[in-house]
């Protein structure tokens, strides 16, 4: 890669850290003399005084931690021309084509037009920038173009100066947040930002180090603004101005490079030429490539489930990340990414035209021999100029992208490439094997490679990819630190049977060898993929938030009576007790019917043994992101699309892994905008309404950024493509009822109305603790709920038809049949007052079945499953 793509994409990225320094003035002091001296290097003059101070602080900043960085950053000979620190702090007054790049790069990741640039390079900054907080993109998200005014009075939240973590991601009330206490927050961050950034490894490999600084600054940098200048609502942060300025400015280096330009001014302030590519990356097949069914057996399922689940996110991150090193562009240039769905930017030249091309087959070659078509990864772009970045135009580019990515669903594989038969399929099987079909997916031929591999278990065969899918599930739940290494680099280690698209190899296994691997190249990536109990994410290298939590077993599962539900003889139940004891040892994943038995009452062992789904996933996000901000920018869609994916990626896996009520929940998948869940399916239900709840509080209580769930129980046996089948009908059911709903029992209800049912379960069994009601009379409200729901309908058939059949006219009788059963069957055990207040109690039952009708079924069968 050409160097100088590092030096700018550096620059870039470090062009505003002078704002981060400035506001800490309580711990970073630059000497007058120096800020003077460098003035007129750096700051714009306007009305007889040096605007934009920040910028000397880049310099002042990069000049202070020097011995912090790689050395080629304090090389006069790195890369192009320049120095780095001029390059990084010239922005606001550059002065050669490199930093003409830089600042044309801050202009479009700010939306600003040449004109409104202008003004802003003249404006005066906020007051109390030190005290100044970030505000939050949810609260002023309307689709209907009602905004709020651009004054911070008319926004109520902010978010705390603090690091990124699960416990500070929540937008707080401005009226219990202490202003005066700000710059004491901003000088503790970044006090904490340089230490972590003194012990940021690999600085021997600038590749490596850079997306570890990527990592470190986003936890850092992620909730200061990134503008306190001029009439701005400050709700874009400093991390993803910095970020997309970095990608911004490689595009436009590399466009002019390869178009012979590179040393003209005028043609790189240019705001009209298309100069970029936006492209976008889409799994195609998710759901499939999970859910995948077939095998001959159910062993190892926990562990499938979660390899595969991970290998989405890790195909995902790695074919961006294949496109980048094809175009010759570094990992800043990585816009989004979540979901299975990748953004970047490229320079819109036939080199990198050719460059996705090559790619991209690459990629799909790989997927679709292995795969057989099941998968794919479409890749789509678009070409972009400068002022199509700015706020007015960018939603319409955005919406040019989403149309060419939905019209590429519709061409996902390239046939002329790949259609007809697989011609060598039959060829690849092996008549000496005992299984010569995979067990686990029944697909692709068992290799010999793999056969007795002790991470099968019984099973004594498998295919490469299934192999490979089990060793990652299995090893998730034990290793937080993953190596993406070449191919063919040495790894003594357990690794991939089948490294990705031919050239990725991944191990947890190189602790050892990181140090060697990383000097001569083979070291691609290293992350950490978990977050502590404390909330605390790995600052030394890149954290990666792709894992979600999966509940193992500990010491509390060895004294859990309930899995010994149903095994009669003692020897059983030793060899039960003994293969919990080495599944704790090994820190394996809870079976799935292991999971189920946790919905049974500890003590008692009452009630029934079920696995619950939940699926869910945010409403209209399509709508939200192409006409719901009422500013667009680049920098603005990337804290957007990121602070939407820290709720399903970081908060929802950390509180199912520290909160007791959770912990038996297995996270399928969790990021972007949607998430599917496994447990104990009455925690499901009791997760379903903490969801709701902790999501309206994440969005600041906007009403028009909802979620729907869908929430099916099954027996632990079921096939997992049926139980994910049944889950994605219930999740459509609650899109269908004007979405911001939930269904469960196959009942639809509003998030509001599911509250309410909530507590009328909590005072039904009270009822029943109370001796007011039995399990009769439990059964019977099931009953009258279902036939509310019949008379409902009936009734407004009537309305259509005119009309009601006879032989429908029993459900009516619903009201009559209840005030009998409530004067002969409540609290048959009480006598006088206490008789007549149950009674009295027991009698707003009818009440709700008017108001709930069928929904009723909801609190009524929770309590009849959980009494059995």
């Amino acid at each position: 890669m050409d160097e100088t793509v590092y030096k700018v994409a550096i620059a870039g990225y470090f062009h505003d850290i002078g704002k981060f320094a400035e506001r800490a003035k309580g711990h970073f002091h630059v000497d007058p003399e120096f800020i003077n001296n460098h003035a007129n290097l750096y700051q714009p003059f306007f009305n007889g005084r040096h605007t934009h101070q920040h910028a000397v602080y880049t310099a002042a900043f990069i000049d202070r931690i020097e011995k912090f960085l790689p050395k080629e950053f304090s090389k006069g000979n790195w890369g192009h021309a320049d120095s780095f620190i001029n390059l990084a702090a010239g922005h606001h007054k550059p002065e050669n084509p490199l930093q003409w790049i830089i600042a044309m790069a801050d202009r479009v990741s700010s939306g600003f037009d040449r004109n409104e640039f202008d003004n802003y390079n003249n404006e005066i900054g906020i007051k109390d920038y030190r005290k100044t907080r970030l505000f939050t993109l949810f609260e002023g998200i309307n689709t209907d173009g009602k905004w709020k005014d651009d004054s911070p009075n008319s926004y109520k939240f902010r978010y705390p100066l603090k690091e990124l973590s699960p416990k500070n991601i929540f937008p707080v009330a401005c009226e219990s947040m202490d202003n005066e206490h700000a710059s004491k927050e901003y000088d503790t961050l970044f006090f904490n930002f340089v230490d972590a950034l003194e012990r940021l490894s690999h600085k021997q490999c600038i590749p490596l180090w850079l997306e570890h600084f990527d990592s470190l600054f986003m936890i850092y940098a992620s909730y200061i603004p990134a503008a306190t200048v001029g009439n701005v609502v400050p709700d874009v942060s400093l991390y993803d101005h910095s970020k997309t300025t970095a990608a911004l400015a490689s595009a436009i280096y590399l466009y002019h490079l390869q178009n012979g330009s590179i040393g003209e001014v005028e043609k790189i302030k240019d705001y009209i030429d298309k100069k970029f590519l936006i492209v976008t990356g889409d799994f195609y097949g998710i759901q499939d490539f999970i859910f995948t069914e077939g095998g001959s057996t159910n062993k190892a399922v926990a562990k499938l489930l979660r390899g595969r689940s991970f290998a989405v996110s890790l195909i995902s991150e790695l074919a961006s990340d294949m496109l980048c090193r094809e175009i010759g562009l570094t990992s800043c240039s990585i816009i989004l990414n979540a979901a299975g769905k990748f953004t970047l930017l490229a320079p819109n030249t036939k080199e990198a035209k050719d460059k996705i091309k090559s790619a991209e087959e690459k990629i799909n070659d790989w997927l679709i021999r292995i795969f057989f078509g099941e998968s794919a990864i479409g890749i789509s772009f678009i070409e972009a100029s400068c002022s199509d970045f700015v706020s007015k135009k960018f939603s319409e580019r955005w919406d040019s992208l989403s149309q060419e990515t939905e019209k590429r669903k519709y061409n996902k594989i390239n046939l002329e490439r790949h259609g007809g038969v697989v011609g060598d399929y039959l060829d690849q099987f092996r008549n000496d094997l005992d299984k010569k079909l995979c067990p686990f997916c029944g697909k692709r031929p068992s290799s010999p490679e793999v056969e007795n591999d002790k991470l099968l278990g019984d099973e004594k065969s498998a295919c490469k990819i299934c192999r490979d899918h089990i060793y990652i599930g299995t090893k998730l739940v034990k290793e937080s630190r993953i190596a993406v290494t070449t191919k063919d680099a040495e790894i003594y280690g357990d690794k991939l049977k089948k490294p990705i698209f031919d050239f990725y190899q991944i191990s947890f296994d190189v602790t050892e060898k990181l140090n060697g691997l990383a000097n001569n190249g083979a070291l691609l990536k290293y992350w950490d993929i978990s977050i502590s109990k404390e909330g605390n994410i790995a600052k030394d290298i890149t954290a990666k938030f792709i894992n979600g939590y999966v509940p193992v077993y500990d010491e509390s599962d060895l004294q859990d009576n309930r899995y010994l539900a149903g095994k009669k003889s003692e020897q059983k139940k030793l060899e039960l007790i003994e293969q919990i004891t080495i599944d704790k040892d090994n820190k394996a994943p809870k079976t799935f019917s292991h999971i189920s038995l946790k919905a049974l009452e500890k003590d008692t062992h009452l009630g029934t043994e079920a696995l619950g789904i939940l699926k869910a996933d945010v409403d209209n996000l399509g709508l939200i992101f192409s006409c719901g901000l009422k500013r667009y920018s680049l920098s603005r869609l990337a804290t957007l699309s990121r602070q939407m994916n820290y709720y399903f990626s970081i908060y929802v896996p950390y509180v199912l892994s520290t909160q007791e009520a959770f912990k038996d929940i297995y996270t399928v998948f969790a990021g972007g905008d949607d998430l599917f869940l496994i447990g104990p399916w009455n925690r499901i239900v009791e997760f379903a309404l903490f969801l709701s709840e902790s999501f309206k509080g994440y969005v600041c209580g906007n009403v028009q950024i909802t979620l729907s769930a869908g929430i099916s129980v099954h027996k632990p046996g079921e096939p997992i493509s049926s139980i994910s089948e049944r889950a994605e009908t219930a999740l459509k059911k609650s899109k269908a009822n004007e979405r911001n709903s939930v269904t469960v029992f196959e009942e639809t209800v509003k998030w509001k109305e599911f509250g309410e049912l909530n507590t009328i379960k909590k005072e039904i069994e009270t009822w029943m603790d109370k001796s007011f009601i039995n399990n009769a009379m439990l059964f019977r409200l099931n009953t009258f709920s279902h036939m509310a729901k019949q008379e409902k309908e009936l009734l407004e058939g009537l309305e259509e038809k005119g009309e009601i059949d006879v032989e429908d006219w029993d459900c009516l009788k619903w009201k009559s049949n209840f005030k009998y059963n409530l004067v002969r069957n409540i609290g048959k055990k009480l006598k006088g007052d206490e008789k007549d207040k149950a009674i009295k109690d027991v009698e707003k039952a009818a009440i709700w079945l008017v108001q709930y009708g069928g929904a009723m079924k909801i609190p009524v069968w929770q309590i009849i499953y959980n009494q059995r």
